[in-house]
């Protein structure tokens, strides 16, 4: 049995099993994760996939609940997240894939550091995935749901621990009932009248009651390597639409010459690319060869190129052998993309929901800095009570904290600062704007634009130091009457 102390209501979980943690944002998830991966004896090793931290600060994280040094830790954390929240180094189990879209070499890494870790006599592997939501940002949810088929399979067989994330208010139904068939048990958190409580079901083919979590959240950053930015002049951009396009108009385009294979397969990889800000274009050649190539370029300038075939196969995990993951040659085109810049030409409400909780969490788990959040209507905030709870949150934490939209209710919320604001920039608009709290790689921006009146958006996230810098100075100075070169905020 895998001790499981910080579920006070369970004596142990079976080798083999799967745990789904699921719950509103900000409501205990992580910290739960992460003490029941620290949970584990000394035989025992840890092999997180990491879709939003650095393999550093998961370290720190974890040396914390652990209460050892992070250099004793018998584990290997699977970095996701490129060049984006500041990576810091990699351990010596760590690895690096370039994107959490890449789920096919996520899985042989994730394969290759549990082999690693038996050969290094850890006999009994906890498994842990932060988080479900953040990949589903990269990845379409089909291909997310068959990955967790396959890993959830190969910890069965390995008889480890698997502990999964995921917010339970933007997962899709259907999706999250497909995850449940192929856990062995769910932990639900919510928050209760005097904190955090949890309830665990599956386990023993029973629930238990609702209890009081018992796990105090820990710092996720390494204060020692924290830096603070020197007081910059950053040039104002004229409107949220000038960053917009501007940002639009450097990303790559993906053409496919002489395509011939099956329309499912080039659908996959458009919409692979649409969730790059990358537009798919087809053109037929007057030659004969070659056939079904994909040629990235800016303009004329070609970046990379190989064959829709070889491009699929290192995008969708469906062309993995018998539900594996086949060893593949690493894609020099998807090594080539841009991983700081991300989007969507026609985003659903739901995914702009897990980007903006995304941004939010890392303003959260930072406890500073300057976050921006346009809601359209100060009514979208304030009619949503998980929504307002989190801002409330945020600003309780440290964040400084600014909401915007049109004045159609009466906005309150304890240490947030409200912007009235009746215009068509904001009327059109959905951003989340986080200046990284003195630290410009941890700087992270939303910016979505309502197309017509359809209620569809169009739009990109960002971890990119300077797009994050020139949205957070066009708000501050625009809205705020603060300036970013010196440093203030509003009153």
């Amino acid at each position: 049995m895998f001790n499981v102390g910080s579920l006070p209501s369970v004596d142990g979980v079976d080798p083999g099993s799967t745990l789904l943690v699921v719950g509103p944002p900000m409501t205990g998830k992580r910290s739960l994760t992460m003490a029941l991966l620290a949970d584990g004896d000394d035989y025992e090793g840890m092999a997180v996939v990491s879709t939003d931290e650095s393999a550093a600060d998961i370290r720190t994280s974890l040396a914390g609940y652990a209460e050892q040094p992070a250099g004793d830790l018998p584990l290997g954390v699977i970095d996701c997240v490129g060049d984006s929240h500041g990576t810091g180094g990699l351990g010596p189990l760590d690895s690096r894939v370039n994107s959490p879209a890449d789920l096919t070499g996520i899985g042989m890494q994730l394969t290759t550091l549990m082999e690693r870790l038996y050969s290094e006599g850890r006999p009994r592997i906890r498994v842990g995935l932060l988080s479900l939501t953040t990949m589903s940002m990269y990845a379409e949810p089909e291909q997310v749901v068959r990955f967790l088929n396959v890993i959830t399979g190969r910890i069965s067989e390995a008889d480890g621990l698997g502990i999964i994330v995921a917010h339970s208010d933007t997962t899709n139904r259907e999706h999250l009932q497909q995850l449940r068939s192929f856990v062995d048990g769910v932990v639900e958190v919510r928050e209760g009248n005097e904190g955090t409580e949890l309830r665990v079901i599956g386990l023993g083919g029973e629930s238990t009651e609702w209890t009081p979590s018992t796990v105090e959240p820990r710092t996720t950053r390494q204060t020692e390597s924290e830096t603070t930015a020197a007081a910059t002049e950053v040039p104002v951009p004229d409107s949220l639409r000038s960053i917009f396009d501007s940002v639009r108009s450097g990303a790559p385009t993906l053409t496919v010459c002489n395509y011939d294979g099956p329309e499912e397969a080039m659908a996959i990889v458009e919409r692979y690319f649409d969730r790059h800000g990358v537009e798919v274009r087809e053109a037929t050649m007057d030659v004969s060869e070659p056939r079904s190539v994909a040629l990235l370029h800016h303009g004329d300038d070609l970046l990379a190129s190989e064959t829709v075939t070889a491009l699929l196969g290192a995008i969708d995990i469906r062309s993995s052998k018998n539900g594996e993951f086949a060893d593949r040659e690493t894609s020099d085109l998807l090594t080539k993309l841009d991983r700081s810049v991300f989007g969507a030409a026609a985003a659903d409400r739901s995914l702009l929901v897990d980007v903006s909780h995304s941004i939010e969490l890392l303003a959260n788990r930072n406890g500073s800095g300057r976050l921006h959040a346009g809601f359209q209507s100060l009514s979208n905030l304030v009619e949503d009570e998980q929504a307002a709870r989190i801002y409330e949150r945020l600003a309780g934490s440290g964040v400084d904290v600014h909401v915007y939209g049109a004045p159609d209710t009466e906005t309150a919320i304890p240490g947030v600062t409200v912007h009235e604001e009746d215009n068509d920039e904001m009327a059109k608009s959905w951003f989340v704007v986080y200046d990284g709290g003195g630290d410009p790689d941890q700087r992270a921006a939303l910016l979505a634009l309502e197309r017509g009146s359809s209620g569809e958006f169009e739009g990109f996230w960002t971890y990119d130091s300077d797009i994050g810098g020139r949205l957070d100075a066009y708000l501050t100075e625009t809205y705020t009457g603060a300036s970013v070169a010196d440093g203030q905020s509003a009153d």
